[in-house]
């Protein structure tokens, strides 16, 4: 783990459950120990989808924002030298009929319901996947 001011990045060849471990430990000094189960999991769902659908090199980044209207915010971003996700058609496979919520394909459904927001942005290298965590109890609906 390399820290930096508010933020921390990774070494994902580690795998999961070290990026785990590294992401508590950094909540818990951020003193919002509260999203440390939230976060946890986005960061291990982005990370497993990155080592398993992606292609090296991943990188992952986790960062305290600290905005003046919504407070402070954990931002999650896993890289991967991979494809772009539609998030838009990802979405609304989740409410068809045919889908099934088996092995595969739930973990990004569990980003949505834990994150207030999540994404995909393409980059020269690849893409970037990320997820907001608020640190207030509310969620966005």
């Amino acid at each position: 783990m390399t820290s930096e001011p508010d933020g921390f990045v990774c070494d994902p060849t580690l795998g999961t459950s070290a990026a785990r471990r590294n992401v508590r430990s950094c909540l818990s000094q951020w003193h919002v120990e509260g999203l440390a189960d939230d976060a946890a999991l986005v960061l291990s769902e982005l990370l497993s989808n990155a080592l398993r659908h992606g292609a090296p090199p991943v990188r992952v980044s986790v960062t305290l924002l600290r905005t003046r209207h919504d407070g402070p915010t954990v931002h999650i971003e896993v890289a991967d030298a991979g494809h772009t996700l539609n998030c838009g058609v990802t979405g609304s496979r989740w409410g068809h009929p045919g889908c099934t919520m088996d092995e595969n394909g739930r973990g990004l459904c569990l980003v949505d319901a834990l994150s207030c927001r999540w994404g995909d942005e393409p980059t020269p290298q690849g893409h970037t996947v990320w997820a907001d965590l608020a640190c207030d109890a509310g969620r966005a609906t």
